[in-house]
């Protein structure tokens, strides 16, 4: 009997422990594009494709946050969407594409979710983000006239992983207490020109960067009225 109580004291213990954690825990729907060699312009509106993820964000304080994500999306361009000699070279690609990243957020009118007297206290709280990642990815390039832009592919020194920069903005919106939804988008500048599969056969001296642009929706574990937070 002391033995089955002490248990579910450890247990109970445990749990509450594990309630005071101050960590949203959620997933992210939205979209994924790309610039570079295969994109003429900077967005383009037809080359949107599906992403998703999950993240972890724990709350240093009222006004930073540090966040962990794993998102995959598809990232695809064309020639066609290019005008004059790009459209008639009819080169293209799709990929799919992988980033971990660790990111530092900042909620510059972040404050308390509880207030004095113990109420929940919704806010709308902006915030930039920024940090690093690394990406995987593997471009299936496709070429319409090749006997007029015959190109040589693989090409030498290809790369299918890079080293990622985010830069984030966005908002979130507390729903009730646990359960926080927010909108954001964010570019992911690379140190590789590979992500399209395309380099030295386009511009070499410019790096590609791809972006995600969604929707997440998180429940947030802990109770912050216990912790000393700034």
């Amino acid at each position: 009997m002391k033995r089955t109580a002490f248990l579910l004291a450890l247990g109970l213990f445990a749990i509450k422990a594990h309630a005071q954690i101050p960590i949203e825990t959620g997933f992210f729907l939205g979209t994924t594009t790309y610039q570079g060699d295969l994109a003429e312009n900077d967005i383009e509106f037809n080359e949107l494709n599906f992403a998703f993820g999950g993240f972890l964000r724990y709350h240093f304080g009222y006004h930073f946050k540090m966040r962990g994500n794993l998102i995959y999306g598809k990232i695809t361009g064309t020639d066609l969407n290019a005008k004059g000699s790009l459209h008639e070279r009819g080169w293209g690609f799709n990929s799919q594409i992988v980033e971990m990243s660790l990111l530092m957020e900042y909620h510059k009118f972040g404050r308390k979710r509880i207030n004095e007297v113990g109420l929940f206290w919704r806010q709308v709280s902006p915030y930039l983000a920024a940090g690093l990642g690394v990406a995987n990815f593997d471009p299936n390039i496709e070429r319409a006239n090749v006997a007029a832009y015959p190109g040589n592919f693989p090409e030498i020194g290809a790369k299918s992983s890079t080293l990622t920069l985010p830069v984030i903005v966005g908002v979130q919106f507390d729903l009730n207490e646990h359960w926080i939804i927010s909108v954001e988008a964010g570019s992911r500048f690379t140190f590789n020109d590979y992500l399209d599969g395309v380099s030295k056969n386009g511009n070499p001296d410019k790096n590609d960067l791809f972006i995600f642009t969604g929707v997440s929706l998180s429940y947030y574990l802990g109770y912050e009225e216990n912790f000393n937070l700034y």
